[in-house]
């Protein structure tokens, strides 16, 4: 598996730090370090994690206000509580490094918004404007970053789409890229070569096939022991699985340095879930992962482990940080 824009052990861009202030229920100032390879964030249910991911993709460009779990403008504001006024601005800064070694140069990219809709963008502190800013996001090959930000309530959606609505996904998904039957050929290769990683001895198939309203999108997968199915016949389990395999392949089409998973490990026996344990890790050769969970399995693979706690007001800080090892792993009980 290889990507453009790949990050993690041999790659050339990684995201080095996250600085979040009044986004959210960020009400103060917290800074948030990665390593290359693979950065997991804990914490309990309800402590602010999500909105981490959340401040990424809004500083990389991101202004859909369902993707970012936002009704209006005024939910990406810190509210305020009896112990903190409310935010007027909210503001996220990315530091990205451009290389692995100590002396690769850095950017700095920030993007602010105030109560009444302004917005300023930043590139190394200093104001440019937005088009500027998109320019190097591209440039930078962090163009996609922001559509491999994948939930636990969201992972089995595209399942839940008819055949049409599928393809019309994709097309979003990959414009202006056409979704013809090379991509879909692709798509396909990616979805079984994951599946075969998560749970071996397993298949699935995409197919491009006419529906009474046109062309659509037909998911089947096979499990051990069990004959080609359409998606819509398999367990809750099973869909989870078959979504997250067709996320990484779509993903494996769209370059982008890092990936972001939300708890969107599906329940796997122990020898499954040592499968899926390999499978990130293969993924973290040639990008970063920034993962949300609760799993041990999945904590056991961090590079580095972030502590995401909340005071009693409900405002969000980032209480631990440090690079993971087995002394450290078995102190802090993860489980």
């Amino acid at each position: 598996m290889t990507s453009e824009c790949g990050l993690g052990r041999g790659s050339p861009v990684y995201l080095e730090e996250v600085k979040i202030h009044g986004f959210k229920s960020y009400a103060t100032e917290i800074v948030i370090n990665f390593k290359p390879g693979i950065g997991v964030i804990i914490g309990s249910n309800g402590v602010g994690k999500s909105n981490i991911l959340d401040a990424i993709a809004w500083a990389l460009g991101e202004s859909d206000l369902h993707r970012l779990r936002c009704h209006s403008d005024t939910d990406l504001f810190f509210s305020g509580t009896r112990e903190y006024p409310p935010a007027e601005t909210a503001a996220v800064t990315l530091a990205l490094k451009l290389g692995l070694e100590k002396k690769a140069p850095g950017m700095q990219m920030t993007r602010q918004r105030d109560r009444l809709g302004r917005e300023r963008f930043l590139l190394d502190e200093e104001e440019i404007a937005q088009v500027d800013y998109q320019q190097r996001i591209k440039e930078t090959g962090l163009l996609n970053a922001k559509k491999t930000l994948i939930r636990q309530e969201e992972i089995n959606n595209f399942l839940a789409l008819d055949p049409e609505d599928r393809l019309k996904y994709l097309a979003d998904l990959f414009h202006p890229r056409p979704v013809n039957d090379d991509l879909v050929a692709k798509l396909n290769n990616g979805f079984k070569q994951m599946l075969k990683m998560l749970i071996p001895d397993s298949d699935g198939h995409l197919l491009l096939a006419a529906t009474g309203r046109g062309p659509g999108l037909i998911v089947e997968m096979a499990f051990p022991g069990k004959g080609m199915r359409n998606s819509i016949l398999l367990s809750g389990g099973e869909k989870t699985i078959c979504s997250l395999a067709l996320h990484l392949a779509f993903f494996e089409e769209l370059p982008s340095p890092f990936y972001m998973f939300d708890e969107v490990e599906p329940s796997l026996d122990w020898t499954n879930h040592h499968h899926m344990q390999k499978l990130f890790k293969r993924l973290a050769e040639n990008r970063q992962l920034i993962m949300i969970t609760h799993l041990r399995s999945t904590i056991e693979l961090a590079d580095t482990l972030h502590g995401i706690r909340a005071r009693n007001d409900g405002t969000s800080f980032a209480k631990f940080y440090f690079r993971m090892d087995e002394r450290i792993l078995r102190a802090y009980k993860c489980c």
